[in-house]
């Protein structure tokens, strides 16, 4: 029978099928469109372009396909513009009509809504992305264009049933023969080398284009698809094949067999996992994820009889974080099971790297609001396992766009992440993975004496962090830390707080600088690149995140249950900084409350108190062996881009410490770690043992700044009691007045150097650009990486406040000079600050040029 079909017309044949199959008795119509689909669309021919010309023929019932699209396409419902972009594209974003800050617009969205004195920027897409346009979880109904406003999908009529009759029955079939080519191309090899993928993508690009040409046909079209993508009963009867088939048979055993290594943990990484999970000598390569479970105990076992696996020096013994099975679904690392299309072709889609063309067909599917729920729980689903793939890739910066160009469009919306945090444990899942990614590259921390030594901290030369392969899953967390009752759900788990505490404790003590005391340094490490961007974007950007929900008196038990597991873990305590000032400042709580004990406060001053003494040794050339580098580190510590995170929590800290403490014990300790000591007896004469005659000076003027900028700098604490912080506009008008004192700026180079603003538009862009790191990406989705949002701050109406503009001037070269601004007369009068000029320099020269300003005016 299917032979005499093939041989008829393709038109007149499916036509033919089409009313066969209208009918009430159509059984005769089913067989023998099953019989010419087993031929047209039998996977070991390969890829056919007669196979497709017959699927066109087909869905289209006789019709001309062109002639099918229109008609599909006038019974468009779809209320969303959907429309998927790659990297490059030209895209736009408005910050007054977005609700979540990784919305996007294409061009024709943006120029049909009103969008008129709006805060809005057009970008180069990156990583790709889609138009958010009629979405209202992710934007203002008043930013959306004229389109998407007045359509509701109420004035579209009904489609037709025989309309997409054919597709139904169709389509299926075309879906599992993309799968089973899938099963078939893919082998686990011994290497990835090994692998032609490529190869494999290459003669599927017909068959996905031509799903993606079905997503565009609309809302009729993409409802089908949907229903066969999650049909459950459907993907049972097809997936395994007939018993005759031994083709397909063939390859549902390799599909199970590719099943077997999806999970964190294997099956039989699991099997020896559970035997050895009482013993004690673990080996140091073994995850601590491979006991089942993922609640933290967060504590060390003794591994002193451990030995790394390739036995290099300085890469020591791993953590062992050590996991209940009694409260967390350990289904988070156990093997994947699929139940429809939609779930395989998502794990193919992980297996084969993430092709563009495959993601962009699930990426146009988003409109339907039915697969958009269900995609969004498949990928959960699948997220460790995409991770785990991640980590292994040959590519994964290309890797790491795609991933970011399907996440973004789902987490961004709160509805969404909520409904998948609840459901599907998503906030576990990612720190669980996190935890899994990092204890690949752990190593014994340098801070403690070999023998006493029991914490392990990231090695910043692995790849993982050099290449920064962790940020897709950084990105995402918080993503979904901006939406409040996500933070809340984290901030109320006690056991996934814990989680978080042990993954940030790997990062203190990371990349230890030594002074070099007799030869120069033979080789620049460049890991304090890894260093500093994992510190922003892993520890410091989550911190900011889960802040921006504890700004009111009804959160504080979220204030105080950080705090206290901060001081648990405590390397953890640097990053409970901010939580402390915005919990005395908006929540009303006593700092003593919130203190730990004088031994305590005496062990946390020491870290911030040697950094500052550090840089005074940097600015002091007592670390010139060392390099350029760590002049390097000593500026992007103070960089205006990242004080928020670094010096200013530090300074905070050491504040506190020194209200708190003994003056005596305070002041002595300062000068000690400054090693000044000597310089500051009543004899005649003194003897310094650690310095010389030429750097004592300097070392001493950087102690007395240091003690200075403890008793002026009010960023945090109060400027009367200490609980007063200054405010945001008075934060502010401080940042920009001194950054205008040091030279007169453009509007564009003072809004990027003003580092409140930062608080709220810092993207990880600016990692690269002060770091000059070039393996790591920039996402055009902002993430806020510190501080909170400007509130009531208007940067126009302060500008206006503290500064005259001057006019271009035109060169008698013909070039023309930027209008620039500069101090207002009584800004030089009453609100230069010559301490706040030196903790935004990164250069000494800025100083002194600020101090000559102000003696000019005068």
């Amino acid at each position: 029978m299917a032979a005499s079909l093939l041989r008829r017309d393709k038109k007149s044949t499916a036509a033919h099928l089409k009313a066969d199959l209208k009918r009430t008795d159509n059984s005769s119509g089913l067989r023998q469109l099953q019989e010419l689909l087993d031929s047209v669309l039998n996977p070991e021919r390969g890829s056919d372009p007669e196979a497709l010309e017959w699927c066109k023929w087909l869905l289209a019932g006789g019709d001309g396909f062109d002639e099918f699209c229109r008609t599909v396409r006038s019974y468009d419902n779809a209320t969303l513009c959907g429309l998927v972009w790659t990297a490059n594209f030209v895209a736009y974003r408005c910050r007054t009509c977005g609700i979540s800050p990784c919305m996007s617009l294409c061009a024709e969205c943006f120029n049909n809504g009103d969008h008129t004195g709006h805060d809005f920027n057009m970008f180069r897409s990156q990583a790709g992305g889609a138009c958010d346009c009629g979405d209202g979880n992710v934007m203002r109904e008043s930013g959306f264009c004229n389109r998407h406003r007045l359509k509701t999908g109420e004035n579209v009529p009904s489609v037709p049933r025989d309309l997409l009759l054919m597709s139904e029955m169709v389509l299926p079939r075309f879906i599992i023969t993309i799968i089973q080519y899938l099963r078939d191309g893919y082998t686990e090899p011994e290497s990835a080398a090994d692998r032609d993928l490529q190869k494999v993508l290459q003669q599927l690009e017909p068959h996905i284009s031509f799903l993606e040409e079905l997503t565009k046909m609309g809302g009729a079209m993409r409802t089908v698809l949907t229903k066969i993508l999650t049909n459950q009963q459907t993907f049972k009867e097809l997936s395994m094949g007939q018993e005759e088939n031994v083709y397909a048979k063939r390859n549902y055993e390799k599909y199970l067999s590719a099943l077997k290594s999806s999970g964190l943990v294997s099956v039989e990484e699991k099997g020896a996992g559970i035997a050895g999970a009482g013993a004690t000598d673990t080996p140091a390569g073994a995850g601590a994820l491979s006991l089942l479970g993922a609640t933290a105990a967060a504590s060390l076992e003794d591994s002193s009889k451990e030995e790394d696996q390739d036995g290099l020096q300085g890469v020591g013994q791993r953590k062992r974080v050590k996991l209940s099975s009694s409260t967390k679904d350990p289904s988070i690392m156990d093997t994947l099971k699929h139940k429809c299309f939609l779930e395989e072709l998502l794990f193919w889609t992980i297996k084969y790297e993430f092709p563009q063309k495959m993601v962009t067909f699930l990426l146009n599917m988003l409109p339907d609001q039915d697969y958009k729920i269900t995609f969004t729980k498949t990928f959960v689903q699948h997220y460790a396992f995409i991770m785990k793939t991640l980590m292994k890739s040959h590519e994964s910066d290309t890797m790491s766009n795609r991933i970011v160009h399907i996440s973004v469009q789902l987490f961004s919306n709160e509805e969404l992440a909520r409904h998948v945090t609840e459901e599907c444990q998503l906030l576990d899942i990612m720190v669980t993975v996190l935890l899994y990614m990092m204890e690949s590259c752990l190593i014994k921390s340098e801070l403690q004496d070999e023998e006493n030594n029991r914490h392990v901290v990231v090695n910043c030369g692995e790849a993982l962090l050099k290449n920064n392969t962790y940020w897709p899953l950084v990105s995402d967390f918080i993503n979904i830390l901006s939406h409040q009752s996500v933070a809340k759900r984290f901030l109320e788990d006690h056991s996934l707080l814990l989680l978080w505490m042990s993954f940030v404790s790997f990062f203190q003590g990371m990349n230890l600088n030594k002074r070099e005391l007799n030869e120069h340094v033979e080789f620049e490490s460049q890991t304090y690149y890894a260093a500093f961007a994992a510190e922003l974007e892993a520890c410091a950007q989550p911190m900011w995140g889960l802040l921006t929900h504890c700004k009111v008196k009804e959160t504080q038990e979220y204030t105080k249950t950080v705090v206290r597991y901060c001081l648990e873990t405590l390397q953890m305590w640097f990053d409970a900084i901010g939580f402390v000032d915005e919990g005395v400042k908006c929540q009303g709580l006593d700092l003593d409350s919130l203190l730990p004990d004088q031994e305590m406060l005496m062990k946390i001053m020491v870290h911030p108190l040697q950094i500052q003494a550090s840089l005074s040794e940097i600015h002091s050339n007592m670390w010139v062996r060392n390099g350029l580098q760590i002049k390097g580190q000593a500026m992007t510590y103070v960089q205006s881009h990242f004080c928020n995170s670094m010096i200013d929590p530090d300074i905070y800290l050491l504040q506190v410490c020194a209200s708190r403490l003994d003056p005596d014990y305070f002041i002595s300790s300062v000068f000690e770690r400054f090693k000044v000591v000597d310089l500051l007896t009543m004899a005649s004469q003194h003897q310094n043992a650690v310095l010389d005659s030429e750097q004592e000076r300097p070392m001493l003027e950087g102690a007395l700044t240091f003690l200075v900028i403890l008793c002026s700098l009010r960023i945090h604490l109060g400027a009367y009691h200490l609980s007063n912080g200054m405010s945001d506009d008075e934060i502010l008008r401080a940042e920009m007045v001194s950054q205008l004192c040091m030279n007169d700026r453009t509007h564009s180079s003072l809004l990027d150097l003003v580092s409140f603003l930062h608080k709220n538009m810092m993207y990880l862009q600016e990692v690269q650009q002060v770091l000059c790191c070039d393996c790591v990406f920039i996402p055009e989705n902002p993430n806020p990486k510190s501080g909170v949002v400007p509130g009531s701050c208007s940067f126009e109406e302060m500008l206006s406040a503290v500064a005259d503009f001057k006019a271009p001037v035109f060169e008698p070269g013909g070039s023309m000079q930027q209008g620039m601004y500069t101090p207002k007369a009584d800004v030089w009068e009453k609100e230069f600050d010559p301490i706040m000029v030196i903790l935004r320099t990164v250069y000494r020269r800025d100083v002194q040029s600020a101090m000559d300003r102000y003696a000019a005016f005068f």
